[in-house]
């Protein structure tokens, strides 16, 4: 062989291995249930079920997202009558949301609405069990454990995010969520549309104070919803042509979405891979799933 030849062969043995060792890679990352958008699709009679999220980050208390355009809008106070609307609403925009919902509140008549949110890519939150202040009133972990419970044996989904009533919190509400898997999640944008100021005034306010990473605070329980019903196809409207893109709150903030493979119909609540960049299919082997 000639002094030439041999650095090519040499190269070409180089991308070889490599190649072998993306491979490996990928085979690793495939078995540990870790999926990423250069992955093989699943097939068509494949679905994922939501199972959860997984939190990232310190306890601290969300405000907001990375500042790029892209809003996470959040209804607070439901499950409530008017629920079902906001569902086929955000259906009708394409829009996932993420909803705060009260423990107590979650009940079987509601369980049709949940897993339909969840089929929609919307994420459920934990907005504590009676709705009390957290700081004044104390019983945090209960609060929240039973929420989750709630949420869990309803829909099969254990919530990653957390908003506390009134927005009051401590270090002792933060560090408590934390140790149950939640993020604390604020808002930086609040239209007060719980006080009924009319569906103009809900428009303007939002529209007026959302900024890229925004959080949207907004009500499907709680009260009389119409205005804030009424309110949002306009404002999804609008910010669409500002050239806002619209996540849950735990895609903006980068956390992952858990799913596990189901049967063909899923109970009607399963999602066709592909499945979004960062999520994670949940097996056996994957603790964090448990």
């Amino acid at each position: 062989m000639s002094l030439t030849g041999r650095p090519r062969r040499r190269a070409w043995l180089a991308r070889v291995l490599a190649a072998l060792a993306v491979a490996t890679l990928t085979g690793a990352l495939a078995a540990a249930g870790v999926l990423a958008s250069r992955t093989r699709p699943a097939p068509l009679d494949v679905r994922y079920r939501p199972v959860g999220c997984l939190r990232r980050g310190p306890a601290l208390a969300y405000r907001g997202g990375p500042r790029r355009k892209v809003v996470a809008l959040s209804f607070d106070d439901g499950p409530w009558p008017d629920t079902p609307a906001f569902v086929a609403m955000l259906e009708a925009q394409r829009v996932s949301a993420t909803f705060f919902m009260i423990g107590e509140q979650v009940s079987a008549s509601y369980r049709a609405t949940l897993r339909r949110e969840l089929r929609d890519g919307d994420a459920l939150g934990d907005h504590t069990y009676t709705h009390p202040d957290l700081v004044s009133g104390g019983g945090v972990y209960g609060q929240l454990e039973r929420t989750i419970l709630a949420i869990r044996g309803l829909t099969g989904y254990t919530p990653c995010v957390f908003r506390p009533p009134y927005g009051d919190y401590d270090r002792s509400v933060l560090d408590t969520a934390r140790s149950l898997g939640l993020a604390t999640i604020l808002w930086n944008v609040d239209p007060s549309d719980w006080a009924q100021p009319g569906v103009s005034t809900i428009e303007g306010r939002v529209l007026a104070q959302v900024q890229p990473g925004s959080i949207v605070l907004s009500h499907d329980g709680g009260g009389p919803r119409g205005e804030t019903l009424a309110a949002y196809p306009h404002i999804i409207r609008a910010l669409r042509a500002r050239g806002y893109r619209f996540e849950t709150v735990p895609a903006l903030l980068g956390f992952h979405t858990l799913y596990r493979r189901c049967a063909r119909d899923c109970e009607g609540e399963g999602a066709p891979g592909p499945l979004p960049p960062g999520s994670i299919v949940c097996s056996d082997t994957i603790g964090i799933c448990a």
